[in-house]
């Protein structure tokens, strides 16, 4: 009679320990799970074109390995990653395109920002969520910059607006 008693209580246990361990899965998670600034390219001459910028490499300034993070790509927008454990990240952007002067083929551009941790569920975890305090780039092909929302969340909002020259 023990044996007929323990075998429902085993499956009952494995029934709990089932709904357990499924409550702790990703279901309820966004895709991305990282704050990552959105940059987007518009025209100087029309301030709401957006732009296509062709032949574009950009890598990181100060990083301990190599830091390409695209090899001559082209893109009209840019998600580029913040360092947790730094204040301060910068990147280059240079266009490989034939007709630009070498003098003029790079672009910095230098994010000033602190992070903070959010606990976004339990599903998700904790992630880093940054505040831009402050903006600069170079003015070689960039010819101005917008720094539209400080906030940088696990969220597909447009950060930063960079304004090139374009030939129209």
């Amino acid at each position: 009679m023990g044996k007929i008693l323990n075998l429902p209580l085993c499956f009952f246990a494995i029934l709990i320990a089932s709904v357990v361990f499924q409550a702790c899965g990703d279901v309820g998670c966004m895709d991305n799970r990282s704050s990552i600034p959105y940059i987007t390219f518009y025209s100087q001459q029309s301030p709401t074109q957006s732009v296509v910028i062709d032949s574009l490499s950009v890598y990181g300034i100060g990083q301990r390995d190599d830091s390409l993070l695209f090899d001559t790509i082209t893109a009209k927008s840019l998600l580029l990653p913040l360092r947790n454990d730094k204040d301060t990240t910068r990147y280059v952007l240079r266009y490989d395109q034939k007709n630009i002067h070498p003098a003029y083929k790079r672009d910095t551009l230098t994010l000033v920002y602190h992070s903070y941790i959010y606990f976004a569920s339990a599903e998700c975890g904790a992630m880093f969520n940054y505040i831009i305090d402050s903006l600069g780039y170079t003015t070689y092909q960039i010819v101005s910059a917008e720094l539209l929302t400080k906030d940088v969340r696990n969220q597909s909002v447009e950060n930063i607006k960079l304004y090139f020259r374009t030939n129209e």
